[in-house]
């Protein structure tokens, strides 16, 4: 007699990938992978590439308990100063100095959309987000 190993298959890889969904819930730290930056000035007719100010890969570090985010564009921190959740997205947003910020990483692809505005520009940053090494 055979026995149809598809249906056993099919059902452990969806508790497979409901189980990644739910580790990025906004509970534990998460690094992004940067695949794109952009500096973006309204008085060039186009962005150019953000260049990192450290060296080194290209991640980004999100810490929800500290509510933190690092990114190798910057050498300061952004604070996060509101953040929620909702089926699909984790929300993140805040304010420091003469500037606003805010981010979107997707809960089910870790998608990471980032953005910073000030009076002059912005930037935006997108990459990818996994749950980070010992989160």
């Amino acid at each position: 007699m055979r026995v149809s190993r598809a249906p056993a298959l099919v059902i452990a890889l969806g508790f497979s990938l409901a189980a990644g969904a739910a580790e990025l819930d906004g509970t534990v730290p998460l690094t992004c992978t940067a695949t794109a930056g952009h500096d973006c000035d309204p008085a060039k007719a186009q962005c150019e590439k953000l260049t990192p100010k450290s060296k080194g890969p290209i991640e980004m570090r999100i810490d929800f308990a500290n509510k933190t985010v690092k990114t190798p564009y910057r050498t300061a921190e952004l604070p996060i100063q509101h953040s929620a959740t909702n089926d699909e997205q984790l929300i993140m947003q805040g304010t420091d100095l003469k500037f606003a910020w805010s981010a979107i990483v997707n809960r089910k692809t870790g998608a990471l959309t980032l953005s910073v505005a000030d009076r002059v520009g912005s930037y935006v940053i997108f990459g990818k987000c996994r749950v980070a090494d010992g989160g």
